[in-house]
């Protein structure tokens, strides 16, 4: 009878956790997998303009695609957008989540506040910092021009431009990833520094071979949150550029959507919308990978 107990309570402990989310997991998966088993059939479809019904072309929408110039700069610049976003927002994600880790007064206060820019719609931090970066009267060049020197065309500069955005992106979407580095950090027994602190081991030494080793799967987690959340990213370029100017900051999700919105091409949307989930999905198994031996 205690041995069938045993078992009980194992399975229970073993089972229970995941048939208490499996509704959530199907919900998910039946929402996600229709879009995307919808979007594959499209994209190898060429339907008529506002038509229910086409003919079926294999991968001739995929191959138009690359024929574009407008993709291949779309393409050009979601990966300067992404990986600007992905280094900058790590460093800052660290930097940040070992200060926060450190912190021993008002802990709570900064974590909080930390979180603040993530829970801002996109389109009102896209209008914050249009307002900082206006070339006419905004914020930043107010200040350049106080300390003597010339205005900058921020939004109207290709280069310039795409740096504002780069910015406004890392900072709405670091505090998550920040957070989950928080998380990792929080998991680390403090015994190991005090062991590595009596064998006189330096800071760097600590860090390089206790924390970054330990917080491997969380590093993981927040690089694939940083590339999803930029890959995707639409909220914050539609409202500060517009895709402009001369579609310097026009990446490809904002490109799927003047395909399917404006030109209403949604065959060719569908196709560009499942080549940004096989980039998501790829970057996803590069990181878990790389970090494989220190999940």
């Amino acid at each position: 009878m205690k041995g069938r107990t045993i078992s009980y309570n194992r399975f229970r402990n073993l089972v229970l956790p995941y048939f208490l989310v499996l509704p959530s997991i199907l919900l998910v998966c039946g929402v996600l997998g229709y879009a995307i088993v919808v979007a594959f059939y499209d994209s190898l479809h060429d339907y008529p303009m506002l038509a229910t019904t086409g003919p079926f072309v294999g991968f001739d929408n995929y191959i138009e695609l690359f024929g574009k110039a407008h993709f291949q700069n779309a393409i050009v610049t979601t990966f300067v957008f992404v990986f600007g976003t992905v280094i900058v927002g790590m460093v800052l994600s660290l930097t940040l989540g070992l200060t926060l880790y450190n912190l021993k007064k008002s802990a709570r206060i900064f974590r909080s506040m930390t979180l603040m820019p993530y829970l801002i719609s996109g389109v009102a931090a896209a209008v914050i910092w249009r307002f900082l970066f206006n070339s006419d009267a905004g914020f930043v060049n107010l200040v350049i021009q106080t300390v003597g020197g010339e205005p900058v065309r921020w939004l109207s500069d290709k280069t310039n431009a795409l740096i504002v955005v780069t910015m406004a992106n890392i900072w709405k979407i670091f505090p998550m990833s920040t957070l989950l580095i928080l998380a990792g950090l929080q998991v680390i027994d403090p015994d190991l520094y005090d062991a590595a602190t009596i064998d006189g081991a330096s800071s760097r030494q600590t860090f390089v071979r206790i924390t970054l080793p330990l917080i491997g799967s969380y590093l993981s987690t927040s690089l694939i949150w940083l590339t999803f959340a930029s890959f995707n990213m639409f909220t914050i370029i539609y409202p500060l550029t517009g895709g402009g100017p001369v579609r310097a900051t026009e990446v490809m999700a904002l490109f799927m959507y003047r395909l399917a919105f404006g030109s209403l091409n949604f065959s060719s949307s569908s196709a560009v919308m499942i080549m940004l989930l096989a980039l998501n999905v790829g970057f996803s198994v590069i990181f878990i990978k790389l970090f494989r031996n220190r999940v």
